[in-house]
């Protein structure tokens, strides 16, 4: 009877332990860019944090920690700048949508 119940703990500490790691998945903030042209550059910066991308295909995408992060888009040509901040949940992605740059 006692080995039946060390089981039976066991297994229940094993389902409390994968649904804790199931939670820490990756957070992510993603977008897309349309620009008149120029390379696209985009930064996210979150205190000492700070990661930069150029744009493929319109496309970027960054895998943060949780939290409140700044994330500027820039291109060459003409001189154009966006920013913008967003909070990141985790385990989630925050989907920027569509920005343009004219």
């Amino acid at each position: 009877m006692s080995k039946t119940v060390a089981v039976f703990i066991v297994t229940i500490l094993l389902v409390i332990a994968l649904h804790a790691f199931r939670s820490l998945g990756p957070s992510n903030i993603k977008g897309r860019i349309y620009s008149n042209g120029g390379e696209v550059h985009v930064w996210a910066v979150r205190g000492t944090d700070s990661l930069k991308a150029t744009a493929q295909n319109g496309q970027f995408r960054f895998s943060v920690k949780p939290g409140s992060w700044k994330v500027m888009v820039g291109t060459t040509k003409p001189l154009s700048d966006i920013s913008m901040t967003v909070d990141v949940e985790e385990g989630k992605t925050m989907d920027l949508g569509i920005i343009r740059i004219y």
